[in-house]
């Protein structure tokens, strides 16, 4: 049997056992190791070697450093304040308060990095407010879970550090390049929000008028939680460090601020702080080694070339192969976590959008994009889980009110793909 035809079985396989819920370290180790035996590509002697080149990097040090600010973040009273700014700027809207949760969210995307982390500080303070306001229990979750997809795409984003390491892709650049998109996402949810609001039961009671000197003080009030993507982006492209040793930074300011400033962390709480974070880097990396390790088997095995080859064969010309693309990220999306995904999907797919003319900033958060859409759709939807954890409603349901904002998402990846200016404007 030829290399190729291997490969695509094994990889079949292991899309199946990622369905039925084998942990992803695994797949990828099985699968990695299945496909070296059976195609004879590496020496199993050469195994440990790999597997450490591929986590000796210093870009990637910078994703446990910003799990570590988002979780120190999280505790303090940088999110609340973040909040208020949303609720001075929209509240005055019907639906205002919905928007409120989702502007947060952009907000505190700002600092976090994460979307589950988003969704859980969000849905923590947002939530309740919601429910006391007449929403619907489920769509007030909804809110918070699709609202925290903008964690991985504002800048720092741990998908985008993810990506930038297995494409060569410059972090920073790929971190420039989210601002615009993340803030498209925010407004087209915003706007699906109100219609919804205007349509349903909730919202009309919240109409408060704006207010430009409550807004200027919300403002100011949340100047620290501002401050930390100020210093990043700036200290980056200052030349002042690199994204790494902007994680660094990023770290020491939110520690500052929330010990010594605000004084809303506690010395006594660092250690479950530090605990948590390094449970969570403790996940991510042996999946990270395992799956360049299988990436690096793909390329000599020439599968992501073959797989190019077919799909360009289709000849739909270049819109049918960005609606081909987008619904593949869909359907991966529906069933990987986005940066499992990346890592698994993108040895065969970012050679296509090479060859469809893409170029590589602009194509990662394209990627990014339309892949955190999975955030909110069954049956992995990390977001809809972290959503129903805060809230206690059902996970279909909450995924049910969330369509509403898969629309409006979806509506965005597409504006992304045919206008590069969106993610390049800083070029």
């Amino acid at each position: 049997m030829e290399s190729s035809s291997v490969a695509m079985i094994v990889i079949s396989l292991m899309l199946f056992h990622l369905v039925i819920g084998v942990p992803l370290f695994i797949v990828l180790a099985i699968g990695s190791i299945s496909l070296i035996l059976l195609t004879g590509v590496y020496s199993l002697d050469s195994l440990g070697t790999t597997l450490f080149a591929a986590l000796d990097s210093w870009a990637l040090l910078a994703m446990p450093l910003f799990i570590l600010a988002g979780e120190i973040i999280s505790r303090g009273s940088i999110a609340r304040e973040l909040i208020h700014v949303g609720q001075s700027l929209v509240g005055w809207i019907r639906g205002g308060l919905g928007m409120t949760t989702i502007f947060g969210c952009f907000f505190f995307a700002g600092t976090s990095g994460s979307s589950s982390a988003d969704t859980a500080t969000i849905g923590k303070i947002m939530v309740p407010a919601l429910k006391k306001r007449g929403y619907d229990p489920s769509y007030a979750a909804s809110l918070a879970a699709s609202g925290g997809i903008l964690g991985v795409i504002v800048p720092p984003s741990l998908i985008f550090i993810v990506y930038g390491i297995a494409t060569a892709t410059s972090v920073g650049d790929l971190f420039l390049g989210g601002i615009l998109p993340g803030l498209l996402m925010a407004v087209a949810m915003c706007v699906a929000n109100y219609f919804v609001c205007c349509f349903g039961q909730w919202g009309a009671s919240e109409r408060d008028p704006f207010s430009g000197r409550a807004a200027l003080t919300a403002l100011w009030r949340a100047r620290y939680g501002f401050g930390a993507p100020f210093l990043i982006l700036g200290g980056i492209y200052g030349g002042f460090f690199t994204p790494t040793e902007a994680a660094a930074v990023a770290v020491g300011y939110v520690l500052v601020i929330e010990l010594l400033v605000c004084r809303e962390v506690k010395f006594s709480e660092l250690p479950v702080i530090f605990i948590n974070a390094s449970r969570t880097t403790g996940i991510l990396a042996p999946i990270i080694a395992f799956s360049i390790l299988f990436a690096e088997a793909l390329a000599v095995l020439r599968v992501p070339e073959a797989i190019v080859t077919t799909f360009v064969s289709f000849g739909v010309g270049y819109v049918g192969s960005i609606v081909l693309i987008v619904v593949m990220l869909m359907i991966v999306g529906c069933l990987l976590e986005p940066i499992a995904a990346i890592l698994v999907i993108m040895p065969i797919l970012y050679p296509i959008g090479l060859e469809l003319g893409f170029d590589v900033v602009h194509f990662g958060v394209f990627v990014v994009c339309t892949l955190s859409v999975g955030f909110i759709t069954p049956p992995v939807g990390i977001n809809l889980f972290a959503a129903a954890a805060v809230s206690g409603e059902p996970f279909m349901r909450i995924a049910i009110r969330a369509f509403p904002a898969f629309v409006a998402l979806i509506c965005v990846c597409f504006l992304i793909a045919f206008i590069p200016s969106i993610v390049l404007w800083f070029k």
